[in-house]
């Protein structure tokens, strides 16, 4: 069975390579802050994957024992957890264009120390068992925030692709959520011990899975320029969807929260006119309201 899931790692670490050389490849190219923030993203949840590998590894080879090998996995899953508490949260407001407020920040930023803390003491007091429940907690809860986070905002997404992508993932995760949880808990909980034959084929096997679909997004919807740079929308944009200048004139406003009337005015034509534009836009667009267009242009914007 060991080597089974060991396959598995290996097939998911593979996969995980292709899609981070894909995400460093367009990244190159158009440098949009979401890719950046995905390229991380994948980085984090590769060095996590990375350190149950090397772990199953040394037990198959009966390196479990040496200090090296807890070394290597200690820095790999302390790396990818760290990584995944600080670059997660970030990256999930960059994709669904949802602002990422000071406030938000400093509460992730606490929970970023907490996890580093945590990380510490399990170093110093590795016969703790409280410190590694606590970093399973953490990234369980940013996963589980991640889910939540898409379940609310599902319906605003502005892109029908982005919103299929995010509901395909949301139903994996969710089926594989808690196969993953019993596993890491494995490790903790002493009533989970005759499911030990299970420990460790949850992980590889989402992975493995995750990887794949992320390759497909990064092709699918990561790849092409972005719609707007410095509150200013971008010609691809334009001729993307084939905006007109007073299309975009009103656009720009809209982003900015002004209401129909207050367009009007600004653009001196009546209000029929404003709603004929605004509905036209909606329909280039595909989009329905003004906070899908909102989120469309936010998150596929430059900065």
């Amino acid at each position: 069975m060991n080597h089974l899931k060991l396959l598995f790692y290996l097939l998911a670490l593979l996969a995980g390579a292709a899609s981070l050389a894909q995400t460093f490849l367009i990244w190159q190219r158009y440098r949009k802050a979401v890719i950046r923030r995905y390229g991380l993203f994948l980085l984090s949840l590769f060095l996590l994957l990375l350190g149950f590998s090397v772990q199953l590894y040394a037990r198959i080879a009966g390196w479990e024992g040496l200090a090296a090998a807890g070394h290597a996995v200690w820095i790999l899953f302390a790396a990818g957890g760290l990584s995944f508490i600080f670059w997660a949260p970030p990256f999930y407001h960059s994709l669904l264009g949802l602002p990422f407020a000071g406030w938000v920040r400093a509460v992730f930023f606490c929970l970023d120390a907490l996890a580093a803390a945590a990380a510490l003491a399990n170093l110093l007091l590795p016969g703790w068992a409280f410190t590694g429940v606590a970093l399973n907690l953490l990234l369980f809860a940013l996963v589980l925030y991640g889910l939540v986070l898409i379940a609310v905002n599902l319906s605003k997404v502005g892109e029908k692709a982005l919103r299929r992508a995010l509901a395909l993932f949301f139903a994996v995760s969710l089926a594989f959520f808690p196969l993953m949880y019993l596993d890491s808990a494995m490790a903790y909980l002493p009533a989970l011990a005759g499911l030990a034959f299970l420990e460790g084929l949850a992980q590889p096997l989402y992975f493995l899975v995750l990887n794949v679909l992320t390759i497909l997004f990064g092709l699918r919807y990561l790849n092409r320029p972005a719609y707007a740079e410095k509150n200013r929308l971008t010609e691809h944009f334009l001729s993307a969807f084939q905006i007109t200048g007073r299309e975009q004139e009103i656009i720009l406003l809209l982003l900015e929260g002004a209401g129909g009337k207050e367009i009007g005015t600004l653009l001196f034509i009546s209000p029929k006119t404003v709603e004929n534009h605004i509905y036209n836009i909606y329909q280039k667009l595909g989009v329905k309201s003004r906070v899908q267009l909102y989120r469309l242009i936010r998150a596929n914007a430059l900065d």
